[in-house]
């Protein structure tokens, strides 16, 4: 009898065994098909909402699983969210991270390739402000394709793109999460030289013609942020072209240079440059500010420091 009752347990510890595996195989993810952890078809898929740089709601019926980006800094800011496994193709000029160096490329200039993007079937394209016309706009709706236009006029617009793209992503905390550092750090980098004896700034973005910046995008708010003052700020055009003249009738501390071959010769020439004169001149950097992205913290740094050299070294 003892033998019996031994059998017939393990035998049905047996029989639970298999039917509890077989309940879980069939719940596993693995058995609904591909590796996919989305929740079951029974549950609905939230939708997601965003407003774009160009006062449009976006809406798409569940999280994109493939977006492609029109614009370099769109790019370096969807990979920067974690929703870099999501982009499928990116415009020629986007090549940070280095993962998007692999990426499919495709012409952005002076419109998107329509077929070219029918052939990818996106579920969004992320395009550039004013390299997407409200025709090529119109267009692109009128075929199905969901577009998000970016276009970052100030350092706050990088935060809030971040928190906006990281919906984008599998995990939006990750963007959430880097949107919140990115923002404390401009905020203690502005109220460190808040205070600060203001340094007249002139930013030579290009040497011949001369072409600076206003105050009206990322360049001109990185200088304000730094305790600077844009010479060129307050005009109405975002990229002035002024001659020398009047570049040394506004009196700058200090010419940042971002041309891609900037040379003090041309202001040595005009006496402006110390020590003879009384400005300074530094090559700066400022690619990571004309694409908008995470990057720009960091840069931000380096031209608060030139900036505030200038100031430490004038007299008191």
């Amino acid at each position: 009898m003892r033998v019996f009752a031994a059998s017939f347990c393990a035998a049905l510890a047996a029989a639970l065994a298999i039917a509890l595996a077989a309940m879980l195989a069939v719940a596993s993810p693995q058995a609904r098909g591909g590796g996919d952890s989305s929740p079951p078809s029974s549950l609905p898929v939230p939708s997601v909402r965003l407003l774009d740089d160009a006062g449009r709601t976006i809406e798409l019926q569940g999280p994109p699983r493939r977006i492609v980006s029109l614009a370099p800094h769109a790019t370096e800011l969807l990979f920067a969210v974690g929703a870099g496994p999501r982009v499928v193709a990116v415009d020629r000029n986007s090549d940070e991270p280095a993962a998007a160096r692999a990426l499919p490329k495709l012409s952005s200039f002076p419109g998107p390739d329509v077929e070219a993007l029918l052939a990818l079937s996106p579920d969004l394209v992320v395009g550039w402000g004013p390299g997407v016309s409200r025709a090529q706009l119109e267009r692109l709706e009128s075929l199905g394709i969901a577009v998000f236009v970016s276009q970052p006029r100030t350092l706050d617009d990088i935060a809030s793109t971040l928190r906006r793209f990281a919906l984008l992503a599998p995990d939006p905390s990750v963007g959430a999460a880097l949107a919140d550092a990115f923002a404390a750090r401009l905020d203690a980098i502005r109220a460190r030289y808040a205070r600060l004896r203001p340094v007249r700034v002139f930013v030579q973005i290009w040497s011949s013609p001369l072409i600076t910046v206003s105050d009206a995008g990322p360049i001109g708010d990185a200088v304000r942020s730094c305790g600077g003052v844009n010479v060129f700020g307050d005009v109405n055009v975002a990229a002035p072209q002024p001659d020398a003249e009047a570049v040394l009738a506004r009196h700058p501390d200090l010419i940042v240079a971002t041309d891609p071959s900037p040379s003090p010769r041309r202001w040595i020439g005009y006496g402006l440059l110390a020590p003879q004169g009384p400005a300074h001149f530094v090559a700066f950097d400022a690619s990571t500010f004309e694409r908008p992205g995470p990057r720009s913290i960091d840069a931000l740094e380096g031209l608060c420091a030139e900036i505030d050299a200038v100031r430490r070294s004038a007299p008191r």
